[in-house]
C-alpha cells in the first residue's frame, strides 16, 4: 500500500491531481460546469494552466494534497480552496479536435453519458446546465463563504472564453453522532477502497483486526490501478497518470421514501422495532451504519458508522436482501472471488440542498420532496468496466446475483422480497416498493495528470 509518509518522494503522487486515490475531506463544495466558445482555445488552455500556477494553487498534485491534510491536523492550518479537474470526450475535443480526443479507450467515456444504455431520463429532462459540458471543475473548502467567493473569482475570470452552464453547490449533511449522512437518513461512504496504509491501520482499529490472518472478513484495500491509467495525452512519462470520471446529479423524494419504508412495513405486517428494520432491508444497513446483515436492531454497534468487516451469507436474503442497495453494488462474496472487488470505485459524493428539517426527527409530512439528493461522483479505470458494469449488470438487473433478486430500489426499480422474521428464510414475502431518486444530468469525464494541466497550452 501506499504511504502518506514523505508524499513528495513518491513521484507517482506528484503526477496525478488530488482527490483521486484521498478524498479532499471538505464540507462545501461547487461543482463548476463550463463551456468553452468557439475559437477561443487558446484563452481557455492558458487559464486551465493557471490553475496549478501560484503560491497556493487551485489544483494541486495527490503529494501536496497529503501534506495539506497531514499540516491542518498537526498545526490546524487550513490550506484554503481545493480544485480538480475534469474534462468530457466533447471538451477534448473542442481543444484538440477529434482526432487526439480518439486516443482515450474507454467506449463510453468517447460516447459520453447521454449516449449510455442506463435507462436514465431523456436529455431533455437533464438539467440544462447539465448536458453535455466541456469542463467540471470541482472546489472544495472548510468555508462555504470562501467557496461561493472562489466561484465568484473564476466565473468572472473565465466569462470572455467560456459559458459556466451551471454551479452545483454540495453540502455534507450529519448525524446527531457526528456521521457523514446522506438525504434518507443513511450513514454514507462507509464501504471505500483504500490505498494507503494509515488507512488502511485505521480500517483494522474501527473492525477491530487484530491478527490479519484470521480477523478479515473483508479487504478494501486496493491498488492504484483501481482507478489510475496513463494520460493519453502525455508519452513517455510513467508518472502522468489520471482516472475516469463519473458525475450524476441524483434527486431523491426524502418524504415520498419515508412513507414507502411506512408502507411496506404494513404490507409486511411489521410493528414497533421490526418496522425499523424495513429501511435497513431496502439499504442494506440501517441509519447509523449498522449492516443488517450482521445485526437486526439499530443501536447494537458502538462503531456502526465505520464498520465494514463483514460478509453476507451467499445463501440466505432473510438478514439482508440480494436487492438491498450496498449488497447489489458491492455485492462481496456472493460473486467468484476478486470479481466485486475489480469493480469497485473510489467514490466522491456529496449531498446538495439545504434543509429545513432535523432529519432526525422522526417526522414525514416535513421532509423535502424534491431539491435535495446526491451528487454522485466517482473515480475509476474503467467506465466500461467499473460505474458501467455496476449499473447494468448488478444495479438494473432483477436476475443478479440470484434468482428473484429485484432491482436496486435506490438506483434501480421493481418489486422485491422481504423477510418477515429476520434470519428466516422461510419467511420471504413479496412486497413493493417505489422509486424515489431521479437522475437529473451528469457526465462522464477525464481527471488528467498534472503534467498535462501544467503543459497543456504546448500540447
Amino acid at each position: 500500500m501506499l504511504s502518506s509518509k514523505h508524499p513528495m518522494r513518491n513521484e507517482m503522487l506528484k503526477g496525478i491531481q488530488g482527490n483521486i486515490l484521498k478524498a479532499h475531506g471538505r464540507h462545501h463544495t461547487a461543482n463548476l460546469f463550463i463551456t468553452g466558445e468557439p475559437e477561443k482555445q487558446s484563452e481557455v488552455k492558458a487559464w486551465i494552466r493557471s490553475l496549478t500556477e501560484g503560491k497556493n494553487p487551485i489544483i494541486s498534485s495527490g503529494a501536496q494534497q497529503i501534506l495539506s491534510i497531514e499540516k491542518f491536523r498537526k498545526e490546524g492550518e487550513d490550506s484554503g480552496p481545493f480544485g480538480c479537474f475534469h474534462i468530457s470526450a466533447a471538451g477534448y475535443k473542442y481543444l484538440f479536435g477529434q482526432e487526439r480526443a480518439d486516443l482515450f479507450g474507454d467506449d463510453s467515456f468517447k460516447d459520453g453519458m447521454a449516449n449510455a444504455n442506463l435507462n436514465d431520463p431523456p436529455l431533455a429532462m437533464w438539467d440544462e446546465g447539465l448536458q453535455k459540458p466541456h469542463f467540471m471543475l470541482l472546489l472544495a473548502d472548510t468555508s462555504e463563504d470562501r467557496v461561493r467567493s472562489v466561484t465568484v473569482e473564476i466565473q468572472k475570470s473565465i466569462m470572455f472564453c467560456t459559458k459556466v452552464t451551471s454551479v452545483v453547490k454540495g453540502h455534507a449533511v450529519f448525524n446527531g453522532k457526528g456521521a457523514g449522512i446522506e438525504h434518507f437518513g443513511y450513514v454514507d461512504g462507509v464501504s471505500q477502497p483504500l490505498f494507503f496504509q494509515d488507512e488502511w491501520e485505521k480500517y483494522k482499529l474501527n473492525n477491530s483486526i487484530i491478527d490479519e490472518s484470521k480477523d478479515i472478513v473483508f479487504d478494501p484495500r486496493a491498488k492504484p490501478e483501481l482507478v489510475l491509467v496513463p494520460d493519453p495525452l502525455i508519452t513517455g512519462d510513467p508518472n502522468a497518470m489520471g482516472s475516469y470520471f463519473v458525475f450524476r446529479k441524483l434527486e431523491q423524494n426524502v418524504k415520498g421514501f419515508k412513507l414507502a419504508e411506512a408502507a411496506l412495513a404494513v404490507q409486511l405486517g411489521l410493528e414497533g422495532e421490526e418496522e425499523e428494520r424495513i429501511g435497513a432491508q431496502v439499504i442494506g444497513r440501517f441509519e447509523d451504519g449498522s449492516p443488517v446483515q450482521v445485526v437486526h436492531e439499530e443501536g447494537q454497534m458502538p462503531n456502526s458508522a465505520v464498520f465494514n468487516n463483514f460478509d453476507y451469507d451467499s445463501e440466505d436474503a432473510s438478514k439482508c436482501p440480494f436487492h438491498a442497495h450496498i449488497r447489489k453494488t458491492n455485492p462481496r462474496s456472493d460473486l467468484p472471488k476478486g470479481e466485486a472487488a475489480k469493480r469497485r470505485m473510489a467514490r466522491r459524493g456529496i449531498p446538495f440542498g439545504i434543509r429545513n428539517d432535523d432529519p432526525e426527527d422522526g417526522l414525514i409530512d416535513n421532509k423535502p420532496e424534491g431539491d435535495v439528493g446526491l451528487l454522485f461522483m466517482s473515480y475509476q479505470a474503467s467506465i466500461v468496466d467499473q460505474f458501467e458494469f455496476i449499473q447494468k449488470n448488478w444495479a438494473n438487473n432483477s436476475n443478479f446475483s440470484k434468482p428473484n433478486t429485484g432491482l436496486d430500489l435506490i438506483i434501480g426499480q421493481g418489486g422485491q422480497e422481504y423477510p418477515i422474521k429476520w434470519g428466516d428464510p422461510t419467511s420471504m414475502r413479496p412486497a413493493t416498493f417505489g422509486q424515489f431518486v431521479q437522475m437529473k444530468g451528469g457526465e462522464y469525464f477525464f481527471a488528467p495528470s498534472m503534467r498535462f494541466l501544467q503543459e497543456i497550452d504546448e500540447l
